[in-house]
């Protein structure tokens, strides 16, 4: 049972090499200031700004003289994705990333997705298959604002593809919309449509 899990929600990995160093001043008292109980957080200026003298209170001097606070220095990430493939990541990326906007309603997306039953699987089965994937199972596993991601059994092989949208997804409703537009295409609306959903389809 576990091992299923493991193969319908496979996750990325990542690999950082760096340096160790100790913390600047300035960032080991905002790292402090963040964990630190309230006797301790008691002992510092709250009006400290940047290029002034930090001024410690004698419950923080003693804290400091208890441990050291290091930071890590990047030299190297590689991701190891779910596709199967290893990437180098660049740093200056790295540090300008910022988290998908749709990184919050993934699950609500492929809960929807379950919620709608045979008729979405047979589509989604369909949709490998026109991509040429020979596929026994397939299951939506990941839903961002660029597109969703599909893992695909076929005999022992298990394996998860990328399918894009055409346009980036702004919000759950619109990445909903982009996911029924790849799954029924206007040829084949008529045949997938229901009644309770046939005002989705319409909309498209």
């Amino acid at each position: 049972m576990e091992h299923a899990k493991m193969m319908d929600h496979p996750s990325n990995g990542i690999s950082i090499w760096g340096h160790l160093k100790p913390a600047f001043l300035e960032e080991e008292f905002y790292v402090r200031r963040l964990f630190s109980d309230d006797e301790v957080g008691d002992g510092y200026t709250s009006d400290w700004k940047d290029g002034e003298t930090l001024s410690f209170g004698s419950s923080y001097d003693k804290s400091c003289s208890l441990s050291t606070i290091y930071r890590l220095e990047i030299i190297k990430i590689e991701l190891f994705s779910v596709y199967g493939a290893q990437l180098a990541v660049n740093l200056h990326d790295f540090q300008d990333a910022e988290p998908d906007i749709l990184v919050h309603s993934t699950p609500a997306i492929v809960e929807w997705f379950r919620q709608q039953g045979i008729k979405c699987k047979f589509a989604l089965k369909a949709l490998c298959r026109k991509k040429g994937l020979h596929v026994e199972r397939a299951k939506l596993i990941g839903v961002d604002s660029l597109g969703m991601d599909v893992r695909v059994l076929s005999g022992t092989e298990v394996r998860t593809h990328r399918f894009p949208f055409k346009v980036r997804a702004t919000s759950e409703v619109a990445a909903e919309k982009q996911i029924r537009q790849l799954l029924f295409p206007r040829s084949r609306r008529k045949k997938f449509r229901t009644p309770e959903r046939a005002g989705d389809l319409d909309s498209l």
